[in-house]
């Protein structure tokens, strides 16, 4: 998918995370929203990572203000979510917005998504980050400082794992020599987007990634000025800057808002556009009938 010359696609976040997925009833509440995403036309269904907080978050923010939700609240596992929703649909892709990445063993997640993305036909759009909350790696075992450079070796074994026929990667952190991994994915290579949007993270997207999982900006102007820096690093990279796709939410903060928003939102080479009902919504019935009016205003293509 390029920017050039594949027209926009819409995702919506599955209600897995914060106060919708609260209760006992948050399967039936993701079964309704997948299935309605996949009949509307929606193209990509979002799930969201942490796994465990602190009772009080000391790391700063990374996007301005507190963190947006009570460390309370439930955050379903990725794998077993997207497992469960891919048992429901068929052309849907299934996204992660994003996983913490260095958090992981990289050799046991890359058997886990490879059976996702087998078990549910090639559907599997991996986004990954270095994550920003230092008391969740201190919690999970995790060097916190090394998490940049991990991510980094654990990017490049992921793709040797699912592609080589007999691997042999030797990292600082992983060496494996002549080793059989199987299933390989469907996918051939399996798209790995990159979130972030410090400058480390930016040049990452711009070596290893498939695309950019957009941090959040305060104005168009500054999402355009990084996506433009990602093409200028791609380019210098000597990879080709308008293969890498941009999934955004864009900031917009209605329906209105964000129609308003899409044709400067593909001038400055996004590609995904994530549809934040969850956040606009009044309740879990206001979040389907809106994916409904997006879904129609929009021109989706229902099935």
């Amino acid at each position: 998918m390029t920017s050039a010359s594949a027209p926009l696609q819409f995702g919506v976040f599955l209600p897995q995370f914060g106060p919708h997925a609260r209760g006992a009833d948050v399967a039936e509440r993701i079964r309704a929203v997948a299935v309605a995403a996949e009949r509307l036309g929606y193209d990509v269904l979002w799930t969201a990572e942490h796994i465990i907080f602190p009772r009080t978050i000391a790391t700063p923010y990374p996007y301005g203000g507190r963190f947006p939700f009570p460390v309370t609240d439930p955050i379903l596992g990725i794998v077993a979510t997207l497992s469960y929703v891919a048992a429901l649909t068929s052309r849907i892709r299934l996204g992660s917005n994003v996983m913490v990445l260095p958090m992981r063993n990289p050799i046991v997640l890359a058997k886990e998504l490879a059976s996702l993305d087998v078990l549910s036909d090639g559907r599997l759009l991996l986004g990954v980050a270095g994550g920003w909350l230092a008391e969740e790696f201190v919690m999970v075992g995790a060097p916190f400082r090394e998490r940049g450079r991990r991510t980094d070796e654990y990017v490049r074994l992921l793709r040797a794992l699912w592609s080589e026929e007999s691997v042999t990667f030797r990292g600082r952190w992983f060496q494996l020599e002549d080793a059989a991994f199987f299933p390989k994915p469907v996918q051939q290579p399996l798209p790995i987007w990159i979130g972030g949007g410090s400058p480390a993270a930016l040049r990452r997207v711009a070596r290893l990634g498939d695309g950019w999982v957009a941090a959040p900006r305060p104005t168009l102007d500054d999402l355009a000025d990084d996506i433009a820096e990602i093409r200028r690093l791609a380019e210098d990279a000597g990879r080709d800057p308008h293969a890498i796709g941009v999934a955004s939410a864009s900031g917009a903060t209605s329906i209105d808002d964000l129609l308003d928003r899409i044709p400067r939102l593909q001038r400055i080479g996004v590609t995904i556009a994530s549809v934040p009902l969850m956040f606009w919504a009044r309740s879990f019935a206001h979040v389907l009938e809106l994916m409904e009016e997006f879904a129609q205003r929009a021109g989706l293509q229902a099935t």
